[in-house]
């Protein structure tokens, strides 16, 4: 009788003990929690665009390229070496973040490219920075994005460079991505956009998409819905690409060494335009410099501004158009009234969304005199640089209406405009 209450007692003991133990990972890296999922599909090649499209932008799934670069799809990938950059790009501005891992209250420094090589390998510091149009000259579109709508949504070129060791936060881009690893070693964790109500459930900054967890010591009684998580994990090396699709949760580890990626972000296309890739033939060593395919900063915000509007809505009528565009705009009726029917492609009197993907915005601008105003550099973005080559939206026998326009009321449209394509860049919903 006693050697059972004996036994008894030790198992409860026990059990307390047990129970009382912090869950597996706690104040681990972020994935330690439980082993990753299944591996990532791998290719050796690039798809066609409209596989790209089916198999992996439309169903959501992420895919690496293994040695991609070495088949010399980036010209940066052999170029880029330091002293490259100092000759050819030195007197560049660059933007930079004081301290490897990613605080995104921490503001940017700018300095030139010569003094960031000078200073890199020393100093605690992560260049994440707008490529310029010359540098954007060392890179290729992927063979994969030459047709199909995807070459009209490129929204930005962004290059990251650091003598590694750094670290993101847990985040997710309203946007499609294409990251590839010039030099170095970089380890992801990626979290399907399925797992949204786990992963947003605390501690989730809707203003700027990203966790406030701490990716190296992750804390679950914290964050308990981070406890069962399914995750997957990527190991990229030099040469490597890969996709990382539209609202997916990540975070990036970049391995200790010279490290230096670019990424392309592209608009998240919800239909192909498979019209617009029967002329061109499929060849995926036909390379293009993506320089042909970036925008104007204004343009983007433009159809950023458009897209905001159809979050809610499934089309947008001729009235409800006049009538959002009209106080926000210096178009005048019959401009509004243009503009309206260069959006709705098919003509039947509402624009939807993949018009507004797939219309060419530097036409209307051209095309449009008063649109040109929102080209003009806005006081209230304070990351962006002196606009380049303004004059090619301009033919020579655009009217000019500058000098006609109210400056206050100008800076006060450019301000609406960009305040609506940062919102539209951060709370657009899973499609």
């Amino acid at each position: 009788m006693l050697d059972s209450i004996l036994t008894v007692l030790i198992l409860s003991c026990r059990y307390v003990v047990d129970s009382t133990d912090p869950p597996v990972g706690h104040l681990k890296p972020i994935g330690r929690h439980r082993p990753p999922m299944a591996s990532i599909e791998e290719r050796g090649s690039f798809p066609t665009p409209q596989e790209m499209f089916e198999k992996y932008v439309k169903a959501s799934k992420p895919v690496i390229f293994r040695g991609i670069l070495e088949k010399g799809m980036l010209p940066a990938y052999k170029l880029w070496t330091d002293d490259y950059l100092r000759e050819k790009y030195g007197s560049e501005s660059v933007d930079v973040e004081s301290g490897k891992k990613e605080n995104r209250k921490w503001n940017m420094l700018s300095i030139s490219m010569a003094d960031f090589l000078n200073r890199y390998k020393t100093e605690d510091i992560y260049m994440v920075n707008d490529v310029s149009p010359k540098m954007a000259e060392d890179i290729n579109m992927p063979s994969m994005f030459l047709c199909g709508g995807f070459q009209n949504v490129v929204q930005n070129v962004i290059m990251w460079f650091s003598s590694g060791g750094t670290k993101s936060v847990l985040h997710n881009d309203g946007l499609d991505n294409v990251n590839c690893l010039i030099d170095g070693e970089k380890y992801l964790v990626m979290i399907d956009k399925k797992h949204k109500a786990e992963v947003e459930d605390s501690g989730w900054m809707k203003d700027g998409q990203y966790s406030k967890v701490d990716v190296e010591k992750v804390d679950l009684l914290e964050f308990p819905k981070l406890r069962d998580l399914p995750w997957y994990e990527i190991k990229l090396h030099k040469g490597d690409c890969v996709f990382i699709p539209f609202k997916w949760y990540h975070h990036v580890d970049s391995k200790n060494g010279r490290n230096l990626a670019i990424n392309i972000w592209l608009h998240h296309l919800t239909k192909f335009n498979h019209s617009n890739c029967n002329n061109t033939g499929f060849d995926e060593s036909k390379f293009v410099s993506v320089s042909q395919f970036r925008k104007e900063r204004k343009v983007t915000d433009f159809r950023d501004f458009l897209l905001g509007e159809l979050e809610d809505l499934k089309h947008i009528d001729w009235p409800t158009f006049e009538n959002f565009v009209k106080p926000f705009s210096l178009l005048n009726a019959k401009e509004i009234e243009e503009l309206f029917d260069a959006l709705d492609a098919d003509d039947d009197e509402k624009i939807i969304e993949h018009e507004v993907m797939i219309a060419n915005m530097e036409d209307l601008f051209r095309q449009i005199p008063s649109l040109q105003h929102l080209l003009e550099e806005s006081p209230y973005e304070e990351s962006l640089g002196e606009i380049e080559d303004k004059e090619r939206y301009m033919d020579s026998d655009t009217p000019q209406v500058t000098d006609e326009i109210d400056e206050e009321e100008l800076k006060e449209q450019q301000r609406i405009f960009a305040n609506a394509a940062r919102r539209t860049l951060t709370e657009r919903e899973d499609l």
